[in-house]
C-alpha cells in the first residue's frame, strides 16, 4: 500500500461529508473528473470500498466511515503540526527553562515570568535553582534559556542585562533598640553580630555587604555564613543576629523579625543572562517581555 496524501484526505472527506461527487468537486474549487479517479485510486491504495454508488450519489460503506473517523485526525494531526510550527517561529510555543538565585525568586522574576506565560500560553516554563556559575555553563550550552542573580562576572558569549534595583534593607529581631529609629543607617550596624550570604559562590552579596561596611568605617562582624537568604532570615528570627537583605527579600514572614530601610544603602541590582548573539524565537520574545517589563518597573 502506498502512503496516503492529505488532499486524497481532504477530498475523500469532502465527499463523505457532500454525499455526492459533483457537489464536492465544488466545494474542493475543482471538476469533478479528476476528483472521481482520486477517490478510485484511493480506494485501490486502501484496498477496501470506501463508498457504495448510488443514484442519489455516493454513502459510506463501514469501512468507510471508519476510514473517515481516522481521516479527520490524520487532517487535524496535520494542521495542528503546521500551525505549531508557525508558533514556535513566532516564539509562541515551547519550552522556557529559566535559572534562578537567591532572593531574585521572591519578587521580580515570578512577577515577570507569570506576565510572560499570560501573553504565551502555549510555552511551558522549567524552573531550575542554579549558582551563577551553573547558570552560565547551562545558559552556554544551550541546558538554559536565561538566568536570574545578582553580581554576574563578564563571560565571552554571555550577556548580562539589569532589569531591576531595588533598595537595601536590615533584618533585625523584633524587640532590637534600632526599630525605634523608624531606618538605619549602616553605620548603625557597627557593633551587630552579623549572618552573611550565601556562602559560595563568590563573589556575591555577601561580599558587596562587607564592602559596605567597609567603605562606613568597620569591618562586619560575619558570626555566621548562611546559604540562602531564608536560612539567613531564620538566623535573625532565631539567634538574634542581625542581616542585610533586598527589598524583595523583604516578603518573607517570620515570627520575631522585622525590617527597617537601610537609608544609605545602594540600590542593588537583579540581573538576566542570556546567550550573546542571535537569540532564538522564545528567547527573542521573551527578551521583548523582559525589556518591557523592566522599562515598566522603573
Amino acid at each position: 500500500m502506498q502512503a496516503v496524501d492529505i488532499r486524497q484526505l481532504e477530498c475523500f472527506i469532502a465527499v463523505a461529508e457532500e454525499g455526492h461527487v459533483g457537489r464536492a468537486a465544488l466545494r474542493l474549487h475543482m471538476t469533478q473528473p479528476p476528483l472521481t479517479r482520486r477517490i478510485n485510486r484511493l480506494e485501490r491504495e486502501v484496498g477496501v470500498r470506501l463508498f457504495r454508488r448510488t443514484p442519489a450519489g455516493m454513502e459510506l460503506t463501514e469501512p468507510g466511515a471508519v476510514f473517515l473517523d481516522r481521516a479527520y485526525r490524520i487532517v487535524r494531526l496535520s494542521e495542528d503540526a503546521v500551525e505549531r510550527t508557525r508558533l514556535a517561529e513566532a516564539g509562541q510555543v515551547g519550552q522556557l527553562v529559566v535559572g534562578y538565585f537567591g532572593s531574585t525568586i521572591f519578587e521580580a522574576v515570578p512577577r515577570l515570568l507569570r506576565g510572560f506565560l499570560q501573553a504565551h500560553p502555549e510555552i511551558t516554563l522549567t524552573l531550575e535553582r542554579a549558582p551563577k556559575d551553573v547558570q552560565a555553563d547551562a545558559v552556554r550550552d544551550g541546558r538554559m534559556h536565561a538566568g536570574f542573580s545578582r553580581s554576574y562576572r563578564d563571560e565571552p558569549g554571555l550577556k548580562v542585562r539589569c532589569i531591576q534595583r531595588e533598595p537595601l534593607f536590615a533584618a533585625v529581631p523584633a524587640g532590637h533598640p534600632l526599630l525605634a529609629q523608624g531606618e538605619v543607617r549602616v553605620a548603625d550596624l557597627r557593633d551587630e553580630r552579623m549572618v552573611l550570604f550565601p556562602a559560595a559562590p563568590r563573589p556575591s552579596f555577601a561580599d558587596e555587604v562587607s564592602q559596605l561596611c567597609k567603605q562606613a568605617g568597620f569591618a562586619v562582624r560575619a558570626v555566621r555564613e548562611a546559604e540562602d537568604a531564608v536560612t539567613a532570615l531564620a538566623y535573625v528570627a532565631a539567634g538574634g543576629l542581625c542581616t542585610v537583605v533586598p527589598r524583595s527579600a523583604t516578603t518573607i514572614a517570620l515570627p520575631g523579625l522585622r525590617y527597617l530601610p537601610l537609608a544609605d544603602g545602594p540600590l542593588l541590582e537583579l540581573s538576566c543572562l542570556h546567550r550573546a548573539g542571535e537569540p532564538s524565537p522564545m528567547l527573542r520574545a521573551f527578551l521583548r517581555h523582559l525589556d518591557s517589563w523592566s522599562a515598566a518597573a522603573r
